[in-house]
């Protein structure tokens, strides 16, 4: 009986800025690609070697393309700082390079078109790239964290794909089954019947082209914020919101020809932004709450309670912000819809009170100069 080879797996934590966005864990062919692998292995857990260090630890995402890859690794000029087998910064020659590159997620070796001349820098795909087959050692792949590296892939960059914002690797090192992997730009809580993958088209369990499968799937990931936030999980919440929305977004069919599914979608869409804008404000995320109270009011849709919903978070969310005359344009327009509500009305109270205080503190601020 063949025993199959135990492969070593590797974590990346990272963060975008100063936000924390979770952990990417990937095994490794070392069946495959033998010294690929233990390069990257080594440069994961960190060595010394003649007095000189290297890591992965502290390096950067500095190159991010959309439906593309993610490339990070770049330790030195001349990009060729290896340690594998008695080598020590000399190219890798290419391994596995017969491996389709036929689907995201899989790890491979960076070049500058030598495909022997490999060194520190690798990339992840995000998208199938069969155009680079046999131009790129193959020598890992993504299995927890995917949700991660949609993140870095949609992180905004200028016009030579540099990510605005520092895409680290906070910490790295050998994985072991058992080991966490914390994930802050998802939750993957299974309440309700969410099994599915954080983007759409990373989930193989529906078919997409069923509007229907993905209303059915987009349904149950709704039903599980709805849970959640029951339970007073609210960023939870906020997360499987925001997740469905995407899956609605991305695949919400066309009006002229599946009438009736569209207006189930654009239905369900409504909903996820009145959840959205709730659960911000609950939040105190009074920015967020402000977007997709907007995102609703631009919508055709939507009853006069729902317009007086959003008004009235909108307004509350631009009073904590202290923009005054904007709160008060939609506290009034919600109060006019709803004239017996007494959240709005406390609202508008809060805002006289607040532009009271705001003249008193004017008014003490001058009478010092004519005591």
């Amino acid at each position: 009986m063949k025993i199959e080879a135990v492969r070593p797996k590797a974590y990346l934590d990272i963060s975008i800025g100063s936000n924390k966005i979770g952990r990417i864990v990937v095994e490794l062919f070392t069946d495959l690609a033998p010294n690929s692998s233990e390069n990257f292995f080594n440069l994961v857990k960190g060595i010394d070697i003649n007095g000189k260090s290297y890591t992965y630890q502290g390096n950067t995402f500095h190159r991010v393309i959309k439906n593309f890859v993610i490339q990070a690794g770049f330790l030195d000029q001349a990009n060729i700082s290896t340690i594998y087998g008695e080598n020590t910064d000399k190219p890798i020659p290419g391994e596995n390079l017969s491996q389709p590159l036929d689907s995201p997620f899989l790890l491979c070796s960076a070049n500058n078109g030598d495909v022997n001349a490999n060194g520190s820098q690798f990339f992840i795909t995000t998208f199938p790239q069969p155009h680079l087959s046999g131009k790129h050692s193959v020598f890992g792949k993504v299995i927890h964290g995917k949700s991660v590296v949609r993140e870095i892939e949609r992180a905004k960059t200028n016009k030579e794909n540099v990510p605005e914002l520092p895409i680290t690797i906070d910490e790295c090192g050998e994985w072991n089954d058992g080991m966490e992997v914390p994930i802050f730009n998802a939750c993957y809580d299974t309440i309700g019947g969410d099994v599915y993958e954080e983007y759409p088209d990373d989930d193989e369990t529906i078919d997409k082209e069923s509007s229907e499968s993905v209303f059915n799937a987009s349904v149950k990931i709704k039903e599980s914020g709805t849970l959640l936030f029951k339970a007073g999980e609210k960023y939870k919440a906020f997360l499987k919101y925001r997740k469905c929305l995407r899956y609605v977004m991305e695949y919400i069919p066309d009006q002229d020809q599946e009438p009736e599914w569209f207006d189930k979608y654009s239905d369900l869409k409504k909903k996820l932004y009145l959840n959205l804008s709730l659960v911000c404000l609950q939040l105190k995320n009074y920015t967020k709450a402000i977007d997709y109270s907007s995102y609703l009011l631009d919508l055709s849709n939507i009853t006069s309670q729902d317009k007086s919903k959003a008004l009235f978070r909108r307004g509350s969310c631009l009073l904590e912000l202290k923009k005054y005359k904007q709160a008060l344009v939609d506290l009034q327009a919600a109060q006019e819809i709803l004239p017996q509500d007494a959240a709005i009305t406390k609202a508008v109270e809060k805002y006289e009170t607040l532009i009271e205080q705001e003249k008193n503190r004017e008014k003490a601020k001058y009478a010092k100069f004519f005591s």
